[in-house]
């Protein structure tokens, strides 16, 4: 699928004009005893209103066994997204992305002359976590990782993230570490494979549920770490 660019985009935002638009796929979750492995529906939208910020919101779903089919990792993201049918909200976050510096790479660096852009993201989640995260963008790849997380009294103790994003054969790869429940060090927590949407307004083919549908008609599930 051919990339546009974005129209009415902040010149700040130049360097992360590859994420804009609806990404949906799938993708694993998995957490020690805490969260058993578990095959989940993805959906990710950036988008922005002409200001040097983009807005990202996520969602992700568990599925409907009876009505979904084995994925492996190889598998397109939006072809694995027809393959599977959601079934109750796991978690939803929205964060905000904002470029605050440029610098070149170092001058032995071989690989690419892409400049490094500097990122500062603020993220909150309905289960009581504000996340505050630093990282950078270059080309089509990202890292982020939070330098405080903040929680609400009864939220689930999450003390630690971070963020790996980059476009693979045209798919957005992500993956999530974090320490949390007692555990001190990082450990995976999700990832995912997503194929951008071209037109997210439009039913799924081969008859699988639209997520917006299945969003409107389940409750919200119990949410996970990502939203607790």
């Amino acid at each position: 699928m051919a990339f546009t660019f974005p129209e009415d985009l902040a010149p700040e935002l130049y360097p992360l004009a590859w994420l804009v638009g609806t990404w949906r796929g799938y993708g694993i979750l998995t957490y020690g005893e805490t969260v058993p492995e578990q095959a989940v529906y993805q959906e990710m939208t950036f988008d922005h209103d002409g200001g040097p910020y983009l807005r990202q919101t996520t969602t992700i779903w568990t599925l409907d066994a009876t009505r979904s089919q084995n994925l492996d990792f190889e598998t397109p993201g939006l072809e694995g997204a027809q393959k599977i049918t959601p079934a109750q909200i796991w978690s939803t976050e929205t964060t905000y992305w904002r470029p605050v510096g440029q610098e070149q790479p170092d001058a032995d660096d071989a690989d690419t002359k892409t400049p490094i852009t500097s990122l500062e993201l603020v993220s909150t989640d309905p289960a009581g976590h504000v996340g505050v995260w630093e990282g950078w963008i270059q080309g089509p790849r990202a890292q982020v990782g939070t330098q405080a997380v903040g929680r609400t009294r009864t939220a689930a103790e999450v003390t630690q993230m971070s963020r790996m994003f980059g476009l693979v054969g045209g798919d957005l790869m992500w993956t999530q570490d974090m320490a949390a429940f007692g555990r001190e060090e990082m450990t995976s927590y999700a990832s995912g494979r997503l194929g951008r949407v071209d037109a997210p307004e439009e039913p799924s083919q081969d008859g699988v549920v639209r997520v917006d549908d299945a969003a409107a008609s389940t409750p919200v599930a119990e949410p996970g770490t990502e939203s607790r």
